[in-house]
C-alpha cells in the first residue's frame, strides 16, 4: 500500500501543508499585533510631561506630540 511513489507524494503535501498553514499562522499572528494599544493615552501624557520637565524636549515639542495625540 505504501511505496516509494506514495511515500514521496505524501511528503510534498505534507511539506505544501505546512508551508502554508505557516504563511496562514504568521499572518493572524501580525494582523492580533498591530490591533493592540501602545499604551493608555493619559500615560502618555504623563510621559511627556515629565520629559518636559526634565528637559528632554522642549516646550514646541511636548505641544506638537500632544496635538498629534
Amino acid at each position: 500500500m505504501l511505496d516509494s511513489q506514495n511515500f514521496g507524494l505524501l511528503s510534498m503535501l505534507a511539506f505544501w501543508a505546512s508551508a502554508i498553514g505557516g504563511v496562514f499562522l504568521a499572518v493572524q499572528w501580525a494582523k492580533r499585533k498591530s490591533k493592540k494599544n501602545p499604551a493608555p493615552r493619559d500615560v502618555i501624557i504623563k510621559s511627556l510631561k515629565k520629559r518636559l520637565d526634565e528637559g528632554e524636549i522642549t516646550q514646541a515639542e511636548y505641544e506638537q506630540r500632544l496635538k498629534a495625540l
